[in-house]
């Protein structure tokens, strides 16, 4: 598989790593295709592959004791999980989706391992990405109990537009998180999430276009969060 058929955000897990070890991966992991909604993994498998998003997306999800779903995160091409079973062989800790149609290189457990300790840009890059997932998941707990419902969908928002940005200002984010999802993410309902989307459509910040979502400018869209931070 050539790294040229593929776009990856230069912060993601294989944005980052060499090209050598883009070769070792390719030539190593087996490829498959889910459908929207499929499960990629899910919290009561057996299994410890690690997974690598090649093309599309997936989120992170956990069910309360309710029966409620959290989402944890989103997984964007270029990005990476299953690594905390792969090391230390427990049972998963959440569930993976497939969001849209996705494509993922997949490795055994013993295949990633090995290549840990052989390949030590992996092994680096591998422990930047889980520091930011530890960073970004202290930073929701603390946003949780400090900020209301709507900043924190603002903040989602804009985060998900300077993902998407490219460095741009007019973002296109195809095949956004529907309502409920948001929902899910930022502990609010989706009569909330609703009402917050429909005041920023209205103030022009954001627009659906068919199934996308337009942020006209980020640069706007960072002011109103900075104004209610």
């Amino acid at each position: 598989m050539l790294r040229n058929e593929h776009t990856f955000p230069k912060d993601s897990f294989l944005g980052k790593i060499s090209q050598e070890s883009w070769d070792i991966l390719s030539k190593t992991w087996r490829i498959k295709c889910y459908k929207p909604g499929q499960f990629l993994i899910t919290d009561d498998d057996n299994n410890t592959d690690v997974f690598f998003i090649l093309r599309g997306a997936a989120q992170v999800t956990v069910f309360t004791s309710s029966g409620r779903q959290v989402t944890l995160l989103s997984t964007l091409a270029g990005d990476s999980f299953g690594e905390f079973s792969a090391i230390d062989n427990e049972p998963r800790s959440s569930n993976v989706v497939a969001f849209g149609e996705c494509l993922a290189g997949i490795l055994t457990a013993k295949q990633f391992r090995e290549l840990l300790k052989t390949q030590p840009d992996i092994s680096f890059e591998l422990l930047a990405i889980l520091v930011a997932h530890l960073r970004q998941l202290n930073s929701r707990v603390i946003s949780f109990n400090t900020k209301s419902a709507d900043l924190r969908l603002q903040e989602t928002l804009l985060g998900l537009a300077v993902k998407h940005s490219q460095g741009a200002d007019d973002v296109l984010i195809e095949h956004p998180p529907t309502q409920s999802e948001l929902a899910a993410f930022v502990f609010s309902s989706r009569e909330g999430v609703a009402r917050e989307m429909g005041r920023l459509r209205k103030a022009g910040i954001i627009a659906r276009q068919k199934r996308s979502l337009h942020v006209p400018s980020v640069e706007k869209l960072q002011k109103i969060v900075a104004d209610n931070q």
